[in-house]
């Protein structure tokens, strides 16, 4: 595929989450970013994090609680990262919040209008709980 002019591509891990039955939106949340999100970021070549919680469906059969996507600068940095320990952990925390079974991809992304790197349009960032 020929690269588009004005932006640059990158390999992403897309997927999608369900909270288990027994924890509220609420604790799912609680949970994955104050649990798991720190053990996911500990990945070795990655390079974005963003959960995207759903507030609202707008059409179609897929339900979830979120999307989650993890940025890598290329098929080989997230083949080696997801070979690793680190993966291995963050793995095997996924079932102690969150069903099992959501469905991952691994796509290229091309970006036709660049989001911004600060400001308006960033709805919040992460901060570990102290």
């Amino acid at each position: 595929m020929r690269q588009r002019k004005g932006g640059v591509g990158v390999i992403k891990l897309i997927g999608t989450a369900y909270k288990r039955d027994d924890f509220t939106k609420q604790g799912f949340f609680d949970y994955w970013f104050d649990v798991h999100a720190p053990i996911s970021a500990q990945l070795p070549g990655l390079r974005g994090y963003v959960v995207s919680e759903v507030v609202k469906k707008i059409g179609g059969e897929l339900e979830t609680e979120a999307f989650v996507e993890q940025w890598y600068d290329d098929e080989a940095a997230w083949d080696r990262a997801s070979a690793t320990e680190q993966a291995a952990a963050a793995w095997e925390d996924v079932g102690r919040y969150a069903k099992t079974t959501g469905t991952f991809w691994v796509v290229k992304e091309h970006v036709i209008v660049p989001p911004p790197d600060r400001g308006p349009g960033l709805a919040s960032t992460w901060e570990k709980a102290e």
